[in-house]
């Protein structure tokens, strides 16, 4: 049955023109009884991404709107299909925080258990193909899925541009490894009072994405 629904959801993704799709188990779920996750992966458009210099242009923040809002539809089109399958299904929102710059679950955290990626100095996701130049979505079920267990692997090493290039001093240059609590590796606070101090002319200072930008990860 794994198999069958995991083959099936992959195909409903394609076709939606989800970039990268991945299952994983967790225990820790925010849903009763949902253990299963299946993570969804947009990639961003360089085009747009590349624009950035000194802070967000209003076109990014537009494509970062538009891309959560893709990935909100398509999960919920997979929570539908799950429902017509007989499973049980919830989605986290692609953007929404219900806590102190912290959504419901981690989308970053399913997406590494589901070996799509790693976690940068940055604390944005890092995809093993298209770096952090991506946004994610994940839909939690009762189905059992093909999740598998992964080997995680640091992306970012030696590396510190986006610790060098961060106006809010936010990010403190330290290696991520799982088990990690994101403030160990990132002011949240300093991030978002930066943004909202210096950007209310771009959607009231919700996004940057400079250290987005500069990953050489990010570059193809």
């Amino acid at each position: 049955m794994d198999g069958k629904i995991g083959e099936k959801i992959r195909t409903l993704m394609e076709g939606e023109l989800i970039t990268e799709t991945g299952f994983s188990r967790n225990p820790d779920t925010p849903f009763e009884g949902l253990e299963y996750a299946v993570s969804l992966v947009v990639r961003l458009s360089d085009a747009v991404v590349d624009e950035i210099e000194d802070g967000p242009t209003k076109t990014y923040f537009h494509h970062y709107r538009t891309v959560n809002a893709y990935i909100d539809r398509a999960a919920e089109k997979l929570v539908l299909m799950l429902n017509a399958e007989g499973f049980r299904a919830a989605a986290v929102p692609a953007s929404q925080s219900v806590s102190e710059y912290a959504g419901r679950f981690s989308h970053k955290k399913c997406a590494v258990r589901a070996g799509l990626g790693s976690i940068g100095k940055s604390a944005l996701f890092l995809s093993y193909k298209y770096g952090p130049r991506v946004r994610l979505g994940t839909v939690f079920t009762d189905a059992s899925l093909p999740a598998e267990e992964h080997e995680y692997r640091d992306q970012c090493g030696g590396c510190n541009i986006c610790a060098e290039s961060c106006a809010a001093l936010a990010i403190r240059g330290v290696n991520y490894v799982p088990g990690m609590e994101r403030h160990e590796i990132f002011d949240a606070r300093a991030c978002s009072e930066y943004m909202k101090r210096e950007f209310q002319g771009i959607g009231r200072g919700a996004v940057c994405g400079v250290c987005m930008r500069v990953c050489p990860l990010g570059k193809h």
